[in-house]
């Protein structure tokens, strides 16, 4: 006969889980949002020590739902870069808009459906046209207020200019941050700039052109993430050399769509994410590349893929709930 051993901790857990929930319904559903975004900060630190039991991580396309305070979308654009930032005091930001101008693009239809008419803050990494063709869409529909560039002038690309010509007859107010910047995206929001190109300069190489990207951090209470642009593997043992353990990081926006060229050993181990996320679509660059995959698995991390996933959505209260399954989505 099988007996229930009554010192488990398995109905104590049960219990624990089956209370949490109750509080987030009554909190996230009743509440005004400011008093949702403290109880969430409470519940974080509070449940920090909370043994729950395995529950794989959800796949697939993200719910497109507001997380207390901070979220932010990997947009499925294609190949090619555009994510969403849901901020604190109902501020929002775009980090690259993806490779193209319809207003049936990926990038289009997830503003639509989020109903976006204003961005506070638009960031063009660098000029590669799978970063900023999209951007020509969201100047030309949608209220910006701060821009931030690089001083990098594509040479082999004319679109690129067409753009910042644009935003300058917009009068949207432009910003070349510069290595060590702290910009001010949204209040207990700290974003931090480690790599750029402030000065002008102009260039037909790839590399040089991808080692221009805007880095940055950003850092929200207890969560960070590393924005990465299409940086590459020199430029990325420079910023080792430079900030150390200061890249840690508990999420990293993969580089360079997973080339071969990024997202060296040693630079994953200094970042040490526990998700990565790649922004990727069909192409012919072998992207993202076996070995790469590889090091983000051997360096710990969960990996998220938008040619696999659809545009994926990472939040801490999220990230909460899933944090005892390791679900990856790499094949």
């Amino acid at each position: 006969m099988h007996r229930v051993n009554r010192n488990s901790p398995a109905p104590v857990v049960s219990k624990a889980v089956t209370a949490a929930l109750f509080l987030l319904l009554s909190v996230f559903y009743f509440s005004p949002r400011p008093l949702q975004a403290q109880a969430f900060s409470q519940l974080a630190v509070s449940a920090s020590g909370l043994e729950v039991p395995f529950a794989p991580a959800p796949s697939g396309a993200a719910r497109y739902t507001a997380a207390p305070g901070f979220s932010v979308y990997f947009i499925d654009v294609g190949q090619g870069d555009a994510i969403y930032l849901e901020l604190p005091g109902g501020k929002n930001a775009l980090i690259d808009g993806g490779p193209s101008t319809s207003a049936s693009s990926g990038l289009a239809r997830f503003l639509a459906s989020k109903k976006v008419t204003s961005i506070d803050h638009v960031m063009l990494t660098h000029p590669h046209a799978d970063h900023y063709k999209g951007l020509h869409y969201v100047f030309s529909n949608i209220s910006v207020s701060h821009f931030y560039d690089t001083g990098m002038d594509n040479k082999g690309a004319k679109t690129d200019d067409t753009l910042r010509e644009k935003v300058r007859a917009l009068g949207v107010n432009t910003v070349y941050p510069a290595p060590g910047d702290v910009l001010p995206l949204a209040e207990g929001v700290s974003a931090r700039v480690f790599n750029s190109c402030p000065e002008a300069v102009g260039s037909t190489d790839g590399k040089a052109i991808n080692n221009c990207s805007i880095v940055m951090k950003v850092t929200y209470q207890h969560t960070s993430v590393l924005f990465t642009g299409d940086m590459e593997a020199d430029r990325e043992a420079e910023l080792v050399s430079r900030y150390g353990t200061e890249l840690d990081s508990e999420v990293l926006k993969v580089g360079h769509h997973g080339s071969p060229n990024s997202s060296s050993e040693r630079f994953l181990r200094m970042v040490s994410p526990k998700a990565a996320y790649i922004e990727v679509g069909r192409n012919n660059y072998g992207h993202p590349a076996r070995a790469v995959l590889d090091r983000l698995l051997a360096a710990g991390a969960q990996v998220f893929r938008t040619d696999l996933g659809g545009t994926q959505e990472y939040s801490p209260f999220a990230a909460l709930l899933a944090s005892a399954g390791r679900a990856v989505s790499v094949n």
